[in-house]
């Protein structure tokens, strides 16, 4: 066996800490559901935009073969192959071809609309069971959760009498999510964008925002609870960083780059929080960025230069498919091995599950093999940095042996 073939083989191998995702839509699910889910698009246009992308040609190569078609069947034979073999078959194969045995869920978005932990973890660990080729394939899939701070702010408010009532009550809440979380995310990114004041708010400086938001919440109806307000998502950060010095959970993830449509791309550059990062260095607290595309590279320089600071390149590598190569190098640029992470931000639909993380194999094994065979580095070496990116840097970051129970 070359050293390359070894290398692909341990990869393929590898099971996987996917260290942020969502949950995925409940049954029925429609042709305009599944083709609306798999991209980041308000809207799917037709089955041309899906499948004539790189995203598409990774569907066809990689989750085919899971539905039993060949590689590369067209989209007619695929989406007649889904809806043959129903919504619990179709699901516990593409999970179950992933290799993922951990998930970290954020249910922040549209969770009314999504399986509960415990349906994701039965189907996921069923389609694991199938799974006989990879390390802790007879073990359960288990799931964990990841409590989105403006959300949880948004519903302390909806309930909330006064602006110091939420002061009030968000501490309880919060303390409430934190006992079953392993970690928090903010989407400051979306809410105004990253460059936040990076001094921690005052008790006063909180309790205005609160007055304030809570005031207009009430004027303008459901829809102004939404919170934009920076104090209070500059709180809640502190808080969740805070959290590491107290021996909490104390991993704030932070949304950063290529997102959904109302994502301003120039506020999510992550360097705009270099700042917060320089102050946050003493709280004790973790900071993983996520996703990062098109700013890896800055981000893997964060995580050079602070100790706090983790990235992965997540929601990107399924959709650039083919390309993936470059995110991952990107990832690798200056970053040490030991926090860079593996996620795929899957949400809605198990085909981005299996993408996530069947790209990211397909394109680390590219990477790391020019590694061995061009610049001499050791395969066996290769394949523990491979191991670090698919699970054990998890464990590290989150204080966690997720693949032990």
């Amino acid at each position: 066996m070359t050293a390359n073939a070894e290398l692909a083989r341990a990869i393929d191998a590898m099971p996987l800490i996917d260290h942020h995702a969502h949950s995925l839509l409940r049954p029925p699910l429609a042709e305009r559901d599944l083709l609306d889910a798999l991209t980041q698009a308000e809207h799917a246009t037709d089955h041309a935009a899906i499948f004539d992308s790189q995203l598409g040609f990774a569907l066809r190569r990689f989750c085919a073969p899971a539905l039993g078609l060949p590689p590369f069947a067209d989209a007619a034979e695929y989406l007649a192959a889904r809806e043959r073999l129903g919504f619990d078959e179709a699901t516990r194969r593409l999970l179950g071809a992933s290799g993922i045995r951990t998930y970290l869920i954020d249910d922040g978005h549209a969770p009314d609309r999504l399986l509960s932990d415990a349906q994701l973890a039965e189907l996921a660990s069923e389609g694991a069971g199938a799974d006989g080729d990879r390390a802790g394939a007879a073990g359960d899939v288990r799931v964990h959760r990841i409590v989105r701070l403006e959300r949880l702010a948004e519903s302390v408010m909806s309930d909330a009498a006064s602006g110091a009532d939420f002061v009030d009550r968000l501490p309880v809440a919060l303390e409430a999510a934190a006992a079953s979380a392993v970690g928090f995310k903010t989407v400051a990114a979306y809410r105004g964008g990253l460059a936040l004041d990076p001094a921690k708010p005052s008790p006063a400086e909180l309790a205005e925002a609160a007055e304030a938001w809570h005031a207009a919440s009430r004027r303008g109806g459901a829809a102004s609870v939404r919170l934009v307000d920076p104090v209070i998502i500059r709180h809640l950060a502190w808080w969740a960083l805070e959290r590491g010095d107290a021996g909490g959970p104390g991993v704030l993830q932070v949304h950063v780059g290529f997102g959904d449509p109302d994502l301003r791309l120039d506020r999510a550059d992550p360097f705009l929080l270099q700042p917060f990062i320089a102050a946050t260095q003493a709280t004790g607290g973790r900071i993983a960025l996520l996703h990062c595309h098109p700013y890896l590279r800055e981000a893997s320089m964060l995580a050079h230069l602070f100790p706090h600071v983790f990235l992965d390149a997540g929601l990107a590598v399924a959709h650039v498919g083919a390309n993936a190569d470059t995110l991952v190098r990107e990832s690798l640029d200056l970053a040490p091995f030991s926090k860079v992470l593996f996620s795929t931000d899957a949400w809605g639909v198990p085909e981005r599950v299996l993408l996530g993380a069947a790209v990211w194999r397909d394109a680390t094994t590219r990477v790391l093999g020019s590694y061995v065979a061009e610049h001499g580095w050791p395969v066996d070496e290769a394949i523990r940095v491979a191991e670090l990116i698919a699970w054990r840097n998890a464990d590290a970051l989150y204080g966690r042996s997720f693949l032990e129970g």
